[in-house]
């Protein structure tokens, strides 16, 4: 998406800006951290597109304009095993050395253990899905970024978070949308926000090679008692997931209305 919308700014006539990655970030950010960091994306040019891991700002109690807000979701289980291995890929582990020189050195183990053996015999914190351990309160979870900065978006796995979320995403998101669904999403975000993203789809099929550059191939195998482990410790963000998909969908119908309904007319006739 961030490739994507750099080539949309160019072709539309706005800025992209990208956040600098800091060698650690917190998982929440105070009120004050919160009105820091809205009040300089007011000061971006306008308009402008900003790209961040970030969990939702309430730019009304900053006294702010609203952004027009969208993010991207994938399964919950799936999101999680892509980052696990991510993380270990050479290039992106020698990257976060560089960001973090403090960081542990890791052994050959942690490169070689599979995901499905991880989360079997616990062996990291990446494969440890406690609901109240602070290290699930990264960028691996969509949900806490869609529920905000509330203590209670730490919880991974949470109902109560899980309804802010969606609650934030009903009301204050224009699109949520899903690289599972490439055409649905272009097609929703062209329609709801065609300021800047006109011609998205024409752009990423275009030149859909530059849009993977994040791509990781990985092992998406999950053993069966592995995947009911993770079915069982997900359970919400499945929900909040399918939440979103279910809206997305809704938005395209909306948008298909008329097309879908001649079809059904010429359907009958024929």
């Amino acid at each position: 998406m961030t490739q994507l919308l750099g080539q949309l700014g160019r072709l539309h006539g706005f800025q992209t800006y990208r956040n600098e990655i800091p060698p650690v970030k917190k998982p929440l950010k105070t009120f004050e951290e919160e009105a820091e960091e809205a009040a300089d994306l007011m000061d971006l040019s306008d308009p402008g597109a900003y790209v961040e891991h970030t969990n939702w700002i309430n730019f009304t109690a900053h006294d702010l304009p609203k952004p027009i807000y969208i993010n991207l979701v994938r399964h919950p289980i799936q999101k999680v095993m892509s980052a696990y291995y991510y993380q270990r890929h050479p290039v992106i582990y020698a990257n976060s050395l560089l960001r973090n020189p403090n960081k542990p050195k890791q052994d050959k183990e942690y490169f070689d253990t599979s995901f499905n053996d991880c989360v079997r015999q616990r062996t990291s914190p990446d494969c440890i899905f406690d609901p109240h351990s602070k290290y699930n309160s990264d960028w691996r979870r969509f949900a806490l970024r869609l529920c905000g900065n509330q203590p209670v978006c730490l919880n991974l796995n949470s109902e109560f978070a899980t309804q802010i979320a969606k609650e934030h995403v009903e009301r204050e998101y224009a699109v949520v949308g899903s690289w599972e669904d490439t055409n649905i999403t272009l097609a929703v975000l062209e329609a709801y926000i065609p300021r800047f993203f006109a011609k998205a789809t024409e752009l990423y099929y275009s030149k859909q090679d530059e849009f993977m550059k994040n791509a990781t191939p990985h092992d998406k195998h999950l053993d069966e008692d592995v995947e009911t482990y993770m079915k069982q410790h997900f359970a919400y963000e499945i929900e909040l997931y399918n939440f979103c998909k279910q809206r997305l969908y809704k938005q395209y119908i909306a948008i298909r209305k008329t097309e879908f309904e001649q079809e059904s007319v010429a359907n009958n006739q024929t």
